[in-house]
Protein backbone atom coordinates (compact mmCIF):
# COMPACT_ATOMS: atom_id res chain seq x y z
CA UNK A 1 0.00 0.00 0.00
CA UNK A 2 2.71 2.48 0.53
CA UNK A 3 3.54 2.44 -2.83
CA UNK A 4 0.85 3.54 -3.91
CA UNK A 5 0.82 6.40 -1.47
CA UNK A 6 4.27 7.00 -2.15
CA UNK A 7 3.52 7.66 -5.79
CA UNK A 8 1.09 10.58 -4.94
CA UNK A 9 3.92 12.66 -3.26
CA UNK A 10 6.98 14.49 -5.72
CA UNK A 11 10.57 13.44 -5.54
CA UNK A 12 11.43 16.69 -3.85
CA UNK A 13 10.76 14.19 -0.37
CA UNK A 14 13.21 11.65 0.63
CA UNK A 15 10.98 8.73 1.38
CA UNK A 16 11.66 6.42 4.37
CA UNK A 17 9.91 3.80 4.28
CA UNK A 18 9.51 2.05 7.55
CA UNK A 19 7.55 -1.38 6.26
CA UNK A 20 10.40 -2.07 4.18
CA UNK A 21 12.96 -2.11 7.23
CA UNK A 22 12.96 -4.63 10.10
CA UNK A 23 11.62 -3.56 13.65
CA UNK A 24 11.73 -6.22 16.36
CA UNK A 25 8.62 -6.37 18.74
CA UNK A 26 8.16 -8.30 21.61
CA UNK A 27 5.43 -10.26 22.41
CA UNK A 28 4.09 -7.77 24.38
CA UNK A 29 3.85 -5.36 21.78
CA UNK A 30 6.89 -3.02 22.74
CA UNK A 31 9.51 -2.18 20.54
CA UNK A 32 12.94 -4.30 21.51
CA UNK A 33 15.48 -2.76 19.17
CA UNK A 34 15.82 0.03 16.64
CA UNK A 35 19.32 -0.71 16.00
CA UNK A 36 19.06 -2.16 12.61
CA UNK A 37 16.05 0.25 11.98
CA UNK A 38 18.24 2.94 12.46
CA UNK A 39 21.02 1.89 10.24
CA UNK A 40 19.18 1.24 7.30
CA UNK A 41 17.72 5.18 7.86
CA UNK A 42 21.17 6.67 8.92
CA UNK A 43 22.57 4.77 5.50
CA UNK A 44 19.71 6.14 3.21
CA UNK A 45 19.62 9.76 4.51
CA UNK A 46 23.35 9.47 4.51
CA UNK A 47 23.27 8.82 0.71
CA UNK A 48 20.45 11.40 -0.27
CA UNK A 49 21.18 15.47 -0.55
CA UNK A 50 17.52 16.00 -0.22
CA UNK A 51 16.59 18.66 2.49
CA UNK A 52 12.56 16.54 3.39
CA UNK A 53 12.18 13.40 4.75
CA UNK A 54 8.95 12.11 4.55
CA UNK A 55 8.94 8.99 7.43
CA UNK A 56 6.52 6.65 6.16
CA UNK A 57 4.72 4.04 8.29
CA UNK A 58 1.31 2.69 6.24
CA UNK A 59 -0.83 -0.46 7.84
CA UNK A 60 -2.29 -1.84 10.74
CA UNK A 61 -0.61 -2.27 14.40
CA UNK A 62 1.61 -0.07 15.03
CA UNK A 63 2.73 2.53 17.60
CA UNK A 64 3.20 6.44 16.27
CA UNK A 65 4.64 7.44 19.39
CA UNK A 66 7.13 5.16 19.15
CA UNK A 67 7.70 6.21 14.81
CA UNK A 68 8.31 9.41 16.85
CA UNK A 69 10.78 8.52 18.48
CA UNK A 70 12.67 6.81 15.73
CA UNK A 71 12.44 10.37 13.92
CA UNK A 72 13.74 12.21 16.76
CA UNK A 73 16.77 9.78 16.72
CA UNK A 74 17.33 10.93 13.23
CA UNK A 75 16.77 14.57 13.71
CA UNK A 76 19.81 14.07 16.01
CA UNK A 77 22.33 12.89 13.24
CA UNK A 78 20.65 15.25 10.52
CA UNK A 79 19.67 18.38 11.71
CA UNK A 80 19.24 20.14 8.29
CA UNK A 81 16.89 17.96 7.62
CA UNK A 82 13.43 18.61 8.07
CA UNK A 83 10.96 15.66 8.85
CA UNK A 84 7.64 14.94 8.13
CA UNK A 85 5.71 11.57 9.55
CA UNK A 86 2.95 9.92 7.50
CA UNK A 87 1.26 7.49 8.93
CA UNK A 88 -2.10 5.48 9.37
CA UNK A 89 -3.51 7.38 12.72
CA UNK A 90 -6.21 9.47 12.69
CA UNK A 91 -6.14 11.37 16.23
CA UNK A 92 -4.87 14.84 16.90
CA UNK A 93 -1.31 14.34 18.36
CA UNK A 94 0.85 16.30 19.78
CA UNK A 95 4.74 15.19 18.77
CA UNK A 96 7.85 16.65 17.93
CA UNK A 97 7.42 16.44 13.64
CA UNK A 98 4.65 17.64 11.51
CA UNK A 99 1.92 14.73 10.61
CA UNK A 100 0.01 13.91 8.02
CA UNK A 101 -2.64 10.97 7.85
CA UNK A 102 -1.79 8.32 5.08
CA UNK A 103 -5.60 7.64 4.51
CA UNK A 104 -3.99 4.41 3.07
CA UNK A 105 -7.38 2.69 3.26
CA UNK A 106 -9.35 5.23 0.99
CA UNK A 107 -6.14 5.32 -1.34
CA UNK A 108 -6.87 1.37 -1.25
CA UNK A 109 -10.17 0.90 -2.03
CA UNK A 110 -9.94 3.02 -4.93
CA UNK A 111 -6.48 1.33 -6.62
CA UNK A 112 -8.44 -2.17 -6.38
CA UNK A 113 -11.38 -0.59 -7.69
CA UNK A 114 -9.41 0.30 -10.83
CA UNK A 115 -7.38 -3.15 -10.98
CA UNK A 116 -10.13 -4.81 -11.10
CA UNK A 117 -12.72 -2.47 -13.28
CA UNK A 118 -10.22 0.01 -15.31
CA UNK A 119 -8.94 3.65 -14.44
CA UNK A 120 -12.81 5.22 -15.17
CA UNK A 121 -14.31 2.39 -12.07
CA UNK A 122 -17.40 2.59 -14.48
CA UNK A 123 -19.05 0.05 -13.04
CA UNK A 124 -19.29 1.41 -9.49
CA UNK A 125 -20.30 5.13 -10.95
CA UNK A 126 -22.98 3.15 -13.13
CA UNK A 127 -24.67 1.78 -9.15
CA UNK A 128 -27.97 2.98 -9.59
CA UNK A 129 -31.32 3.35 -7.14
CA UNK A 130 -32.84 -0.26 -7.15
CA UNK A 131 -34.79 -2.97 -5.44
CA UNK A 132 -32.79 -4.81 -2.98
CA UNK A 133 -33.76 -7.40 -0.69
CA UNK A 134 -31.67 -7.35 2.32
CA UNK A 135 -31.61 -4.94 5.15
CA UNK A 136 -27.48 -4.70 5.53
CA UNK A 137 -24.63 -6.79 4.93
CA UNK A 138 -21.61 -7.68 7.95
CA UNK A 139 -18.29 -8.89 6.46
CA UNK A 140 -16.40 -10.85 9.28
CA UNK A 141 -13.41 -12.67 8.80
CA UNK A 142 -10.92 -13.08 11.79
CA UNK A 143 -12.74 -13.95 14.84
CA UNK A 144 -12.22 -10.75 17.35
CA UNK A 145 -14.40 -9.77 20.77
CA UNK A 146 -16.25 -7.59 18.76
CA UNK A 147 -17.33 -9.36 15.51
CA UNK A 148 -18.05 -12.81 17.75
CA UNK A 149 -20.43 -10.74 19.91
CA UNK A 150 -21.61 -8.84 17.07
CA UNK A 151 -23.10 -11.66 15.36
CA UNK A 152 -24.20 -13.01 18.54
CA UNK A 153 -25.91 -10.43 19.03
CA UNK A 154 -27.53 -10.28 15.97
CA UNK A 155 -28.54 -14.03 16.76
CA UNK A 156 -29.61 -13.60 19.98
CA UNK A 157 -31.94 -10.56 18.90
CA UNK A 158 -33.61 -12.56 15.56
CA UNK A 159 -31.51 -10.15 13.02
CA UNK A 160 -29.33 -12.33 11.66
CA UNK A 161 -31.76 -13.10 8.64
CA UNK A 162 -32.09 -9.37 7.31
CA UNK A 163 -28.88 -9.02 6.40
CA UNK A 164 -25.43 -11.00 4.39
CA UNK A 165 -23.68 -12.25 7.82
CA UNK A 166 -20.01 -13.94 7.43
CA UNK A 167 -18.64 -15.45 9.93
CA UNK A 168 -14.99 -15.96 8.92
CA UNK A 169 -14.20 -17.97 12.27
CA UNK A 170 -16.75 -20.77 11.04
CA UNK A 171 -15.15 -20.83 7.50
CA UNK A 172 -18.12 -19.36 6.23
CA UNK A 173 -17.70 -16.46 3.98
CA UNK A 174 -20.08 -14.68 1.53
CA UNK A 175 -18.65 -15.99 -1.83
CA UNK A 176 -20.00 -19.74 0.05
CA UNK A 177 -23.55 -18.12 -1.33
CA UNK A 178 -22.16 -18.03 -4.90
CA UNK A 179 -22.45 -21.40 -7.18
CA UNK A 180 -18.63 -20.41 -8.67
CA UNK A 181 -17.22 -20.85 -5.45
CA UNK A 182 -18.89 -23.86 -4.21
CA UNK A 183 -17.54 -25.72 -7.91
CA UNK A 184 -13.85 -24.80 -7.38
CA UNK A 185 -13.94 -26.86 -3.49
CA UNK A 186 -13.27 -30.94 -3.35
CA UNK A 187 -13.82 -30.72 0.26
CA UNK A 188 -15.49 -29.41 3.51
CA UNK A 189 -11.64 -28.05 4.67
CA UNK A 190 -10.63 -26.19 1.46
CA UNK A 191 -13.98 -24.08 2.30
CA UNK A 192 -12.12 -20.27 2.53
CA UNK A 193 -9.67 -21.09 -0.04
CA UNK A 194 -10.19 -21.35 -4.19
CA UNK A 195 -8.51 -23.24 -6.41
CA UNK A 196 -5.31 -21.64 -6.35
CA UNK A 197 -5.11 -21.48 -2.16
CA UNK A 198 -6.00 -17.74 -2.19
CA UNK A 199 -7.97 -16.95 0.60
CA UNK A 200 -11.02 -15.40 0.62
CA UNK A 201 -12.27 -13.29 0.82
CA UNK A 202 -10.77 -12.05 -2.10
CA UNK A 203 -10.03 -8.25 -2.20
CA UNK A 204 -11.41 -7.90 -5.76
CA UNK A 205 -14.43 -5.65 -4.75
CA UNK A 206 -16.10 -5.76 -7.89
CA UNK A 207 -17.05 -9.75 -7.14
CA UNK A 208 -18.61 -8.61 -4.08
CA UNK A 209 -21.09 -5.82 -6.03
CA UNK A 210 -23.69 -8.43 -6.22
CA UNK A 211 -23.82 -8.11 -2.18
CA UNK A 212 -23.41 -4.90 -1.88
CA UNK A 213 -26.15 -4.11 -4.40
CA UNK A 214 -28.39 -5.64 -2.56
CA UNK A 215 -28.17 -4.31 0.59
CA UNK A 216 -29.09 -0.49 1.89
CA UNK A 217 -26.45 -0.64 5.11
CA UNK A 218 -23.23 -2.04 5.82
CA UNK A 219 -21.72 -2.87 9.40
CA UNK A 220 -18.16 -2.78 8.96
CA UNK A 221 -16.79 -4.22 11.91
CA UNK A 222 -13.12 -3.17 12.00
CA UNK A 223 -9.98 -4.95 12.86
CA UNK A 224 -9.48 -3.31 15.80
CA UNK A 225 -12.27 -1.43 18.06
CA UNK A 226 -10.58 -0.47 21.37
CA UNK A 227 -7.41 1.88 21.88
CA UNK A 228 -4.39 -0.42 22.85
CA UNK A 229 -1.19 1.15 24.17
CA UNK A 230 0.81 -0.72 21.63
CA UNK A 231 -0.91 1.13 18.39
CA UNK A 232 -3.05 4.01 17.43
CA UNK A 233 -6.10 4.34 15.84
CA UNK A 234 -5.79 2.63 12.23
CA UNK A 235 -8.48 2.31 9.53
CA UNK A 236 -8.30 -0.27 6.62
CA UNK A 237 -10.15 -0.24 3.21
CA UNK A 238 -12.95 -2.24 5.15
CA UNK A 239 -14.05 1.33 6.34
CA UNK A 240 -14.29 2.71 3.17
CA UNK A 241 -15.85 0.34 1.31
CA UNK A 242 -19.58 1.53 1.95
CA UNK A 243 -18.96 4.85 -0.05
CA UNK A 244 -17.50 2.90 -2.88
CA UNK A 245 -20.65 0.96 -3.02
CA UNK A 246 -23.52 3.54 -2.34
CA UNK A 247 -24.48 2.23 0.92
CA UNK A 248 -25.22 3.59 4.81
CA UNK A 249 -22.57 2.88 6.88
CA UNK A 250 -22.62 1.72 10.40
CA UNK A 251 -18.40 1.15 11.18
CA UNK A 252 -17.70 -0.65 14.84
CA UNK A 253 -14.15 1.01 15.15
CA UNK A 254 -11.89 3.43 17.24
CA UNK A 255 -13.91 5.83 18.91
CA UNK A 256 -14.54 9.74 17.37
CA UNK A 257 -14.34 7.99 13.97
CA UNK A 258 -17.13 9.82 12.78
CA UNK A 259 -15.41 13.07 13.28
CA UNK A 260 -12.74 11.85 11.09
CA UNK A 261 -15.16 11.21 7.92
CA UNK A 262 -16.96 14.59 8.39
CA UNK A 263 -13.62 16.28 8.47
CA UNK A 264 -13.25 14.86 4.59
CA UNK A 265 -16.56 15.65 3.91
CA UNK A 266 -18.51 12.08 3.85
CA UNK A 267 -21.93 12.32 4.89
CA UNK A 268 -22.81 10.00 7.75
CA UNK A 269 -26.76 11.11 7.84
CA UNK A 270 -26.68 12.28 11.62
CA UNK A 271 -30.11 14.20 10.57
CA UNK A 272 -31.86 10.86 10.42
CA UNK A 273 -29.65 8.52 12.25
CA UNK A 274 -27.90 8.23 15.97
CA UNK A 275 -23.78 8.09 15.52
CA UNK A 276 -23.82 8.33 19.03
CA UNK A 277 -22.64 5.03 18.78
CA UNK A 278 -19.22 6.52 17.71
CA UNK A 279 -18.76 8.01 20.78
CA UNK A 280 -19.31 4.80 23.11
CA UNK A 281 -16.65 2.01 23.42
CA UNK A 282 -19.17 -0.35 25.26
CA UNK A 283 -20.40 -3.04 22.77
CA UNK A 284 -24.07 -3.62 24.21
CA UNK A 285 -24.43 -0.57 23.95
CA UNK A 286 -22.86 0.23 21.14
CA UNK A 287 -24.68 -2.72 19.37
CA UNK A 288 -28.33 -1.31 20.68
CA UNK A 289 -28.12 1.59 18.65
CA UNK A 290 -26.76 0.22 15.52
CA UNK A 291 -29.75 -2.07 15.65
CA UNK A 292 -32.74 0.76 16.04
CA UNK A 293 -30.32 2.78 13.23
CA UNK A 294 -31.16 -0.35 10.57
CA UNK A 295 -34.96 0.00 11.96
CA UNK A 296 -34.81 3.22 11.01
CA UNK A 297 -33.42 2.67 7.85
CA UNK A 298 -35.95 -0.35 6.95
CA UNK A 299 -38.96 1.82 8.01
CA UNK A 300 -38.06 5.50 7.09
CA UNK A 301 -35.05 5.48 4.37
CA UNK A 302 -36.40 2.96 1.91
CA UNK A 303 -39.57 3.29 0.09
CA UNK A 304 -40.78 0.29 -2.51
CA UNK A 305 -37.03 -1.66 -1.75
CA UNK A 306 -35.48 1.51 -2.63
CA UNK A 307 -33.58 4.28 -1.04
CA UNK A 308 -35.59 7.04 -0.50
CA UNK A 309 -34.39 9.54 -3.18
CA UNK A 310 -33.15 12.21 -1.31
CA UNK A 311 -31.11 9.83 0.56
CA UNK A 312 -29.77 8.04 -2.89
CA UNK A 313 -28.30 11.36 -3.92
CA UNK A 314 -26.15 11.86 -0.45
CA UNK A 315 -25.01 8.11 -1.08
CA UNK A 316 -24.01 9.39 -4.58
CA UNK A 317 -22.25 12.40 -3.06
CA UNK A 318 -20.34 10.29 -1.14
CA UNK A 319 -19.03 7.76 -3.67
CA UNK A 320 -18.28 11.38 -5.32
CA UNK A 321 -16.78 12.60 -3.01
CA UNK A 322 -14.10 8.99 -2.42
CA UNK A 323 -13.55 9.45 -6.00
CA UNK A 324 -12.42 13.06 -5.81
CA UNK A 325 -11.53 13.73 -2.26
CA UNK A 326 -8.67 11.47 -1.07
CA UNK A 327 -5.86 12.86 -3.32
CA UNK A 328 -7.23 16.35 -2.87
CA UNK A 329 -7.22 16.23 0.95
CA UNK A 330 -3.87 14.56 1.00
CA UNK A 331 -2.32 17.76 -1.40
CA UNK A 332 -3.92 20.08 0.81
CA UNK A 333 -2.13 18.59 3.65
CA UNK A 334 1.52 18.35 2.25
CA UNK A 335 1.21 22.11 1.13
CA UNK A 336 -0.28 23.36 4.78
CA UNK A 337 2.97 20.83 5.86
CA UNK A 338 5.31 22.74 3.73
CA UNK A 339 4.23 26.29 4.62
CA UNK A 340 5.07 25.60 8.38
Amino acid sequence: MHDFVGRLIDDSYEKLFLDDMPIEISDGGEFKSYSELLEQCNKQLTDSNKEKVLVIKVGEMFDVIVINEITKKLQENFVDKKFILLVDDYRKLDLDFPLIESMAGWATVIQHAKEHDGEEMDSFKQINNHQRNKLFLSRNNKGKEHRIEWVKFLEDNDFKEKGFVSEGWNGFFLEHLNDDFIETVETFEQIGYNNNNQRYPSRDDKSLMSFYNDVFCEIVTSSECKENQFYGCFDSEKEWRPFLFCVIPQIIIFANYDEYLREQGFDLFDDVLDTSFYKIENLEIKFDIIKNNLEIIEKDLVVNGKFREDIWIRLKENQNNLFKGWSQFFYKKIGEINNV
